[in-house]
């Protein structure tokens, strides 16, 4: 066997990356066990490979994993639906959670007027079963986080210049010191949503 060849056949590297088959990776298992200048090889490429790694790795922040820890908490709480215990809105929400959430609160039928029933209010945050036939009026928000996720209808969004079209599923945070309204394209809307205090 010429083993220069062997090296430079990239066969290695692909044993390092774990791209071959177990029978491959077993000849080149036998191969090392044969050829010493070949298995000094493959222990230079992996500590070449480890250093690499450990040059260009990137801690991330430390308060990255309280972030994960809180998200996928808050997506346990929208699966149990406990109305004592609201998840926050996020663009991570389902909505089909949150409407299965909500359903105790729903009327029989769709009155004419905008019905707003508060689902939580603690820890600065507030959310608000809304269900509307009739247009949203123009708003600024200076002091409060606002964002919705619509459970049923269409709607139309005017956030500055923006004009945002949302149906079912469809989440918004609303920047602050920002005008918005909301023109409903449905026959009604329902949504909840969600004020945070900042």
């Amino acid at each position: 066997m010429n083993v220069q060849d062997y090296i430079d056949s990239g066969i290695l590297h692909d044993y390092i990356m774990g791209s071959l088959t177990a029978a491959e990776s077993a000849g080149v298992e036998q191969v090392c066990a044969l050829y010493p200048e070949i298995q000094a090889e493959l222990t230079r490429m992996r500590a070449a490979i480890d250093h690499f790694t450990d040059d260009i790795a990137v801690t991330p922040p430390a308060e990255m994993q309280d972030n994960i820890w809180d998200k996928l908490d808050n997506i346990n709480k929208e699966r149990t639906g406990d109305i004592s215990a609201l998840p926050v809105v996020n663009k991570y929400s389902d909505h089909n959670n949150w409407k299965r959430i909500v359903a105790p609160f729903m009327p029989q039928t769709i009155p004419d007027e905008r019905i707003a029933r508060v689902l939580r209010h603690s820890g600065g945050v507030t959310q608000v079963l809304i269900i509307s036939t009739t247009d949203v009026e123009e708003e600024v928000h200076e002091h409060e986080q606002e964002s919705f996720i619509i459970l049923e209808g269409e709607c139309e969004c005017h956030v500055g210049d923006n004009v945002i079209r949302l149906g079912p599923g469809g989440f918004i945070d609303i920047p602050l010191h920002v005008s918005h309204n909301v023109k409903i394209l449905s026959p009604y809307v329902v949504a909840v949503l969600q004020h945070v205090a900042v």
